[in-house]
């Protein structure tokens, strides 16, 4: 995880704990049913899919991180 970090700070210029906000964010967004609903539809797609990857399970900031990038790139596999 800890090289993952630095390539996202070295390739995007942002600083990790700007990153984690984020992806928490987007976790707390996806799983909790009334943020869910008032979501934009493009974004309650993905959370959707997030949902249906994980169930009624709250997945860990590195869990969902690696299934975002799976989602994203359409594959089983990401290079981290």
């Amino acid at each position: 995880m800890e090289r993952t970090k630095q390539a996202m700070v070295r390739e995007h210029g942002i600083s990790w704990g700007f990153i984690e906000q984020r992806i928490l964010e987007d976790i707390d967004n996806a799983f909790d049913d009334e943020k869910f609903v008032n979501m934009a539809p493009d974004f309650r797609i993905n959370a959707a899919c997030a949902r249906k990857e994980f169930g009624d399970k709250r997945p860990t900031l590195v869990d969902y991180h690696l299934w975002i990038l799976k989602f994203v790139t359409h594959s089983e596999y990401v290079d981290l």
